[in-house]
């Protein structure tokens, strides 16, 4: 038996960053082929994604870019790994169109190859896909690691599928969904990735080149960028998130010993140089995570890490905060989703109170500790008064602290709670399932799919650019005074952006701020300076 897992092509509305494509590894993929190889399983990835030279990227009639290998491409190298079972990852809802057209060119290449499709959006709505195509033989919901596996054995074996738990497929004009798998109790029984199985220096070139997967601290060599898993699920009951869709609610962890195995795995072998720590809620066991962050100390690595999905601002003292930073993280995003603290406990069920998220904030400034803020607002039930505090709330965090708010409106995911209200009281503005198959939708990331009593599109685009205006100008205020303190950063302004300049300097302002500023309160903190002395840039 002969498996391909396989990310097929997206699209893309941009090709500059930070609106532009992004190519952080299938890291799904990867843990899928670790526990196929360990069966002996005859395992391959191909990332079509990556598979693409720029001047072949072209606008569809809609406006999009094709981001990755073209379809003639893409089924003449799958046809080339002459798969028997081919697994399709799909993890946002806005990317199953592609998902679907790439199941579609596969069969009508190869009808006898069973096409597998997994990841979040499958796991939350599987019975669409097999609505709207026929190219999709089975959907694997949940952790797919283990349920892959026994599909294999069982397709293998000529075993009886409906006996395998977290499956959906079609049985005759039927569509059967057999009951949920359990999730994996110890995630060290899990193999590390196999990483060799993809071209790692591409993904290196793309980040340097300008696409970096998440937004980063940048000094020479930090284009060796990673993300990794060190925990799973989440038990907090948040209206907007659908982790505990795929993951669970119950908090499972890799132990202290694995993950830094898996981090000296990617250091020592990939000469890795940045990791982000993509957990829901790292942080969540404060015992496990300060072990973690003394072991990534005391290994003395020459390394930097940041929490690109953010972190829960309570239960954070000064002596975690502080190790925190002695380990070099460039940034810490914290989870505040509202200043209102009503909003907080009754509409989006936070179980957060406002005064500890004041309490983290000023202590990490007072060790130069550069925190970035998460809020959401547009939930059913919140009021215009309440959506004005969030605002102030992050601006008074921004002017004091140098929070630098990332500011969300809700979106009705499919299986979270929010979903519910929103279908339950007809409050959805767009269909939140996307149209799959042929056709292909004209908006992509629909920003506002909610309108209640209380606010509708229009007064929400009002509300939030008014804000986004105001936090601009804060922000610029606040890097020029930095700036004017710390000449020697102009300079070096100057000189990794010149050619930028040169092209035009509106773009090169949006190069800069992203690229260069958006993190530069911490490129000259004493540690930094004494991690990266000597060090030129490129």
């Amino acid at each position: 038996m002969k498996v391909l897992l396989v990310r097929p092509p997206t699209f893309s509305k941009s090709l500059k960053y930070p609106a532009g494509p992004r190519f952080g590894l299938p890291l799904s993929l990867l843990y899928l082929a670790a526990i196929l190889e360990r069966e002996n399983i005859h395992v391959s990835i191909y990332d079509a994604l990556i598979d693409f030279n720029w001047h072949e990227i072209n606008k569809n009639k809609n406006g999009y870019y094709h981001i990755g290998a073209p379809w003639a491409k893409f089924i003449k190298k799958i046809l080339e790994y002459e798969p028997d079972i081919i697994g399709i990852t799909n993890q946002f809802s806005d990317y199953a169109s592609y998902a679907i057209i790439a199941a579609e060119k596969i069969k009508n290449a190869n009808n006898r190859v069973i096409t597998v499709i997994g990841g979040p959006h499958p796991t939350s709505s599987p019975i669409s896909f097999f609505t709207q195509t026929s190219s999709i033989d089975y959907v694997v919901r949940g952790e797919g690691e283990l349920t892959f596996l026994r599909l294999l054995n069982a397709l293998n074996n000529q075993l009886t599928i409906s006996e395998i738990p977290g499956i959906t497929y079609k049985n005759g004009v039927n569509i059967k969904s057999n009951s949920p798998a359990e999730f994996i109790d110890n995630l060290d029984d899990l193999p590390l990735p196999s990483y060799h199985l993809i071209p790692m220096e591409e993904y290196f070139k793309l980040v340097k080149d300008g696409f970096p997967s998440r937004f980063m601290f940048e000094y020479p060599g930090s284009e060796r960028e990673v993300s990794i898993v060190t925990s799973r699920g989440c038990p907090y009951r948040c209206v907007f998130c659908g982790n505990h869709i795929h993951m669970g609610r119950r908090w499972r962890k890799h132990s202290v010993n694995y993950i830094l195995r898996h981090m000296e795995l990617l250091i020592s072998q990939y000469g890795v140089k940045h990791f982000h720590i993509e957990d829901d809620n790292i942080a969540l066991n404060i015992n496990h995570f300060e072990k973690l962050l003394n072991g990534m100390y005391g290994k003395g690595w020459d390394i930097t890490w940041d929490t690109p999905n953010g972190v829960r601002a309570d239960g954070l003292e000064i002596h975690i905060l502080r190790r925190i930073k002695e380990s070099y993280c460039t940034y810490l995003i914290v989870g505040i989703e509202s200043g209102n603290q009503k909003v907080l406990n009754e509409i989006i069920k936070k179980n957060l109170k406002l005064d500890e998220v004041h309490e983290t904030v000023k202590i990490s400034k007072k060790l130069h500790l550069d925190v970035h803020g998460f809020y959401v607002v547009g939930f059913p039930g919140e009021r215009y008064n309440e959506i004005i505090d969030t605002f102030k709330f992050a601006k008074n965090m921004l002017w004091k602290y140098d929070i630098i708010p990332h500011l969300c409106l809700a979106r009705p995911l499919p299986g979270t709670e929010l979903f519910k209200i929103c279908e339950k009281n007809g409050y959805l503005t767009k269909p939140v399932i996307p149209e799959i198959g042929s056709k292909f939708r004209t908006e992509v990331f629909p920003r506002i799919m909610i309108k209640t009593e209380d606010f509708g599109p229009k007064d929400l685009e009002k509300w939030v650019s008014n804000f986004n205006k105001q936090i601009i100008i804060i922000i610029l205020l606040k890097t020029i005074l930095w700036l004017f303190f710390h000449p020697q950063v102009i300079i070096y302004i100057i000189r990794k952006f010149r050619n930028d300049i040169n092209r035009g300097i509106f773009d090169a302002l949006k190069r800069i701020f992203f690229g260069g500023l958006f993190f530069k309160f911490n490129y000259l903190n004493k540690n930094l300076q004494k991690k990266f002395k000597g060090k030129k840039d490129d």
